[in-house]
């Protein structure tokens, strides 16, 4: 195998291409694998991984009619499987076992699974009327959007109304956020470069939301030991969704359900 983090640095502006699209993807999504309560089993996701990979496959029915066969529900594969591939992915590319076309031919695979299983909850079509509403952002200048597809697959599962902006402008955000009672405002931020730009987004969300309306920072750049809440304004930090809508106060309908 080449020496490929040589070549990297011979290229800087190739490892940046590199980072923002595997790296930052992969761990921004993996963050969420160890809050999902959802067991995974290594053998099984050894085989899941090898699916994904296959040269000439276009992953998905292999790899998830396998995880089926094996009695794993959808919600498995969505907050535990999916998460999981995506970390596993990620550390071989860190040890240079894959190439950065495997792992970004890998993440659209997994990309095309969540979005094929999440399909009964593309849209709050089965939402109640008086379900909690979340808007959750990742914004323009990000690359993790399969992070973003999860948390809101997951909200959604747990009952709530979510408002999903990729990469939408500033002025749809904004708009969004004005004409609309949000219980929940969560921004998806990868790395410090862009705590600035997060901070000045959050400021004006703050102008055009209803006054109070909790605002929360999720992403890879809660890797740092950096305070973010005091960097950005945001009034809490965390990838897990539950402890989200917990610090939030937003009790999810699935979850309310269950209380005795």
């Amino acid at each position: 195998m080449p020496d490929t983090h040589k070549h990297l640095e011979q290229e800087p502006v190739r490892h940046g291409e590199v980072e923002s699209l595997a790296t930052q993807v992969l761990s921004a999504l993996a963050q969420r694998a160890g809050h999902s309560g959802k067991t995974v089993d290594e053998g099984v996701l050894a085989h899941f991984c090898a699916d994904i990979l296959k040269t000439n496959s276009a992953g998905k029915p292999d790899a998830v009619a396998d995880l089926r066969r094996q009695g794993i529900d959808p919600g498995a594969i969505l907050d535990g499987y999916i998460p999981a591939a995506a970390r596993e992915l990620g550390d071989r590319w860190c040890r240079d076992e894959l190439s950065f076309a495997d792992v970004t031919i890998g993440t659209a695979r997994l990309q095309a699974i969540l979005r094929e299983l999440s399909t009964p909850h593309a849209t709050d079509a089965m939402t109640a009327p008086d379900a909690p509403s979340v808007m959750l952002i990742v914004p323009a200048d990000e690359f993790h959007t399969l992070g973003g597809m999860a948390a809101a697959s997951q909200m959604r599962r747990m009952g709530l109304s979510v408002c999903l902006c990729l990469g939408q402008s500033e002025d749809d955000i904004l708009h969004k956020a004005s004409s609309r009672q949000f219980d929940m405002i969560s921004i998806s931020v990868s790395c410090r470069s862009r705590l600035e730009t997060v901070r000045q987004l959050i400021n004006r969300l703050r102008a055009a939301a209803p006054k109070g309306t909790p605002v929360v920072i999720g992403g890879m750049i809660l890797g740092n030991s950096e305070d973010v809440p005091a960097l950005t304004g945001a009034d809490f930090a965390t990838s897990d969704v539950r402890e989200a809508l917990r610090l939030c106060g937003v009790t999810a309908p699935a979850e309310r359900a269950v209380k005795p």
